[in-house]
């Protein structure tokens, strides 16, 4: 066992008839790949090449520092809003049926309408983002 351990180590034989999985390996892919750097030209008219570009494409520019800057605070207040306002009405509810002993409705109504509230809010900021 120890001798088919060391022998490992040396060199087979050359193959006669047959390629080396090395030289196959080394030939290059037999395949094409979309990792491929060159690009086989189509004569498909359904792919578009690189030069049809939609309108829509070609008059975007991106936002710069300041926009993206806005854009982001805007994106992260969504979220406080949201949860803020779920939260703050499910309180408010909480002490709702603690005054009134109408246990898990004044909870239940203080989710829905902090939802209501949160989704609106959630729908303003959205559109103040994506204002121009």
């Amino acid at each position: 066992m120890i001798q088919k351990l060391l022998d490992a180590d040396e060199e087979p034989p050359p193959e006669t008839g047959a390629e080396s999985p090395a030289k196959i390996l080394a030939s290059g892919p037999e395949f094409m790949s979309i990792f491929d750097p060159t690009e086989a030209a189509s004569s498909d008219p359904s792919i578009a090449s690189k030069s049809d570009v939609s309108a829509a494409h070609r008059d975007y520019e991106p936002p710069s520092a300041a926009d993206a800057i806005r854009m982001s605070g805007l994106a992260w207040s969504v979220g406080i809003v949201l949860f803020a306002s779920i939260a703050f009405m499910m309180v408010i509810g909480w002490f709702a049926d603690l005054l009134l002993g109408s246990s898990p409705w004044g909870i239940v109504g203080g989710i829905v309408l902090g939802s209501l509230i949160g989704f609106i809010q959630l729908f303003r900021v959205t559109s103040q983002i994506f204002k121009k």
